[in-house]
This record gives C-alpha cells, sequence and structure tokens, in this order.
C-alpha cells in the first residue's frame, strides 16, 4: 500500500513540476510581446518628433545618389 502510495505522490510531483516549467515559459512569452510594443511605440514617438528632420535627411541623401549615379 505505501508503494502504491509513493507511485502516486511521485506522479504528482512531477504533473507539478511540469506544470511550473510550463507557466515559467509563457510567461516569458507575454513579456516579449511587451518589450516589442515599447519598443514600436518609442519608433513612433522618435519618428514623430524628428519629422521634418527624417524627410530633410533623406531628401538629402536621394539628392547626392541621384547625383552620384549620373542621373541629374
Amino acid at each position: 500500500m505505501l508503494q502504491m502510495m509513493d507511485g502516486v505522490l511521485l506522479r504528482c510531483q512531477s504533473r507539478l513540476l511540469e506544470y511550473l516549467d510550463n507557466l515559467k515559459k509563457e510567461e516569458k512569452g507575454a513579456s516579449d510581446i511587451v518589450a516589442i510594443m515599447v519598443v514600436i511605440v518609442v519608433v513612433i514617438a522618435v519618428a514623430g518628433i524628428f519629422k521634418e528632420k527624417l524627410i530633410e535627411a533623406v531628401g538629402t541623401v536621394f539628392e547626392k545618389l541621384t547625383t552620384f549615379i549620373g542621373q541629374d
């Protein structure tokens, strides 16, 4: 009888450890999504703040590129 109860206890312990391991993995994925969303928000905010400068810089680069290629 004690051997049977030991077997049941070991199976329960194994299930609990597996459940806790799966829970850790599951929570890690959720934090990755939050981090990606924060990065996207920061990029959009920086683009909004420096919109005019970015447009000017891209225009300058394309002007120099077309001049370098010789299509001007």
